[in-house]
């Protein structure tokens, strides 16, 4: 029997100690001790635990938010790290070694799962790798909440032959099919509180008795406090007032064209995070039938600012490799190196597909007037069906919406802070630029996600770009800080003395993995095969 076989059968004696990167405070010099992973007695599980060995991970620009915050981070709920530290890790592929009396009967030795980061029980969120310690150790010990929580099990099971490293990448995949899925309310709220800025309030008062009408130029009653809000043929200045009143979740219907275009002051943070929503059409009808969409248009074109980082390339991974994808895929980058790794990377797919793909940089070009006008060239007469914005940068938002076409999707997918505002053009809005936000991913994304890779439609080893043993977790979360790599960075808890290294690092140490890995340089589930088989204990 080789390594790898045994290894996957996880039927070894366990060893009486673990390593895991605890957290004991903000900054990385409270990951571990001394830089080093801290050892744990590996007490057998609890009678309503599951004990899981972790097989790979990968690291996410959320685990530095943890660094950055220690106790103060909101879904740690005050918890003080100091005397009660966490392990950070939620993007996790793992096996099952062990199970506590209550679980004998459904879980056993030599299942493999992911791991659905947020896991609800009885309504309050205990996420993986927050309040609940998470994978970037050698094992981890899952209770109740996981395994009997408000959805079920939160373990979701993987089929043999998909690799440890692509199961992990599923969690983040997870996260841009949720952007692209989520499915936002495009009509008012049944019984919600409901403001109406017309000329002729009349004509609206037999459609929603029961909403506050203002006519044009009057004051907004105090206090505010809408979940929607229709406006007649607005302003720049009418639509940042009434944007003010608009509670979480709200909707603001922009009806007509405006009066007086300019750029608004909007809060696009809130788009992300709260679920604020702007919508424009010619009438109430109009924007019900036309605002529902949710993906990339077929046959469109589509535009990705600020593509080159990891989350960035999977975007435009999906946006290739997907069916009914657009025709004309553009990425955009400050960095020429990771647009030149996203060509290698994706542009044979592209060929395969049939998709035009294009990737432009500012520094490739003699002027930014120049490099402006192939952007807004590439977007056709009518402009982009759909833009994606990949970095928190509130121009860039500004520059997505400019060159949105009509009823265009406007994907805001950087965390950008609640409370940030951009200068949005009110014509676009007007014209039905559908601006979204999401955060996170649902256990149904994952699931959808996780499918596609066990059907082989979707390859997530693409995104990986860096490689490392459990001491390299170290150096790896730095280097996500640093945005030192252009894709996904993947621990390997179980080996040993492996340190951080690209792809391109590997194949020359490791020839005989590097010999099975895809003609575009990309991980594979056979070049992890022989990693483990040659680096195993």
């Amino acid at each position: 029997m080789s390594k790898l076989e045994a290894y996957k059968r996880a039927d070894a004696p366990l060893p009486e100690t673990y390593r895991a990167w605890w957290v004991y405070g903000a900054g990385l010099e409270n990951v571990g001790r001394d830089g080093k992973p801290v050892e744990k007695t590996l007490r057998p599980p609890q009678d309503n635990e599951v004990l899981v060995r972790v097989d790979a991970l990968g690291l996410c620009l959320s685990d530095m938010k943890i660094i950055a915050q220690g106790s103060a981070h909101p879904r740690l709920r005050g918890r003080d790290l100091s005397t009660d530290p966490t392990v950070l890790g939620h993007e996790c592929a793992c096996t099952l070694v062990a199970a506590g009396a209550q679980w004998k009967d459904k879980f056993f030795p030599g299942q493999r799962f992911i791991v659905q980061a947020d896991i609800y029980y009885k309504g309050v969120n205990d996420a993986f790798g927050y309040m609940i310690p998470g994978g970037l150790g050698e094992f981890s010990y899952l209770d109740h909440r996981a395994l009997d929580g408000d959805e079920g099990c939160y373990l979701l099971p993987v089929q043999p032959h998909v690799g440890y490293s692509q199961a992990a990448l599923a969690e983040p995949w997870a996260c841009v099919e949720m952007s692209y899925s989520v499915e936002d309310r495009v009509i008012p709220k049944p019984g919600g509180q409901m403001l109406i800025v017309s000329t002729n309030p009349n004509a609206w008062a037999g459609r929603y008795p029961h909403a506050r009408f203002v006519k044009h130029g009057e004051d907004l009653p105090e206090g505010g406090g809408w979940d929607d809000i229709i406006i007649e043929n607005p302003t720049p200045a009418l639509l940042e007032r009434c944007a003010e009143q608009l509670n979480i979740g709200g909707c603001v219907f922009l009806i007509g064209d405006p009066v007086e275009d300019g750029y608004v002051s909007l809060d696009v943070g809130a788009v992300h995070y709260q679920n604020k929503r702007y919508y424009g059409g010619i009438s109430m009808e109009d924007i019900a039938a036309r605002c529902r969409r949710q993906d990339l248009l077929p046959g469109g074109a589509s535009l990705f600012i600020g593509a080159g980082g990891p989350m960035g390339q999977m975007h435009v991974q999906r946006a290739i490799e997907k069916q009914n994808t657009s025709s004309r895929v553009v990425a955009t980058d400050l960095d020429r190196g990771r647009l030149n790794h996203i060509e290698r990377r994706f542009g044979s797919l592209a060929r395969q597909r049939g998709v035009e793909f294009i990737t432009l940089c500012p520094a490739d070009f003699a002027s930014p007037e120049a490099y402006d006008q192939k952007v807004r060239e590439l977007g056709g007469p009518g402009g982009y069906d759909d833009v994606c914005v990949l970095v928190p940068v509130p121009a860039l938002v500004r520059q997505a919406i400019d060159l949105a076409g009509n009823h265009a999707l406007a994907n805001l997918f950087a965390g950008i802070p609640t409370g940030t505002r951009a200068q949005v053009l009110l014509s676009r809005l007007c014209k039905g630029v559908k601006m979204v936000g999401t955060s996170g991913s649902r256990i149904s994304d994952l699931r959808r996600i996780l499918s596609l890779v066990e059907a082989g439609e979707l390859d997530t080893n693409r995104s990986v770009a860096a490689i490392g043993g459990l001491e390299a977790a170290h150096d790896g979360l730095r280097a996500v800080k640093e945005a030192r790599f252009p894709g996904k960075t993947v621990i390997y808890p179980q080996i040993s003395g492996l340190p951080l290294m690209t792809l391109e690092e590997v194949a020359v140490r490791f020839p005989s993995v590097g010999a099975k890995m895809s003609a575009e340089g990309s991980w594979t589930v056979e070049a992890e095969a022989q990693l483990l088989e040659e680096l195993l204990p």
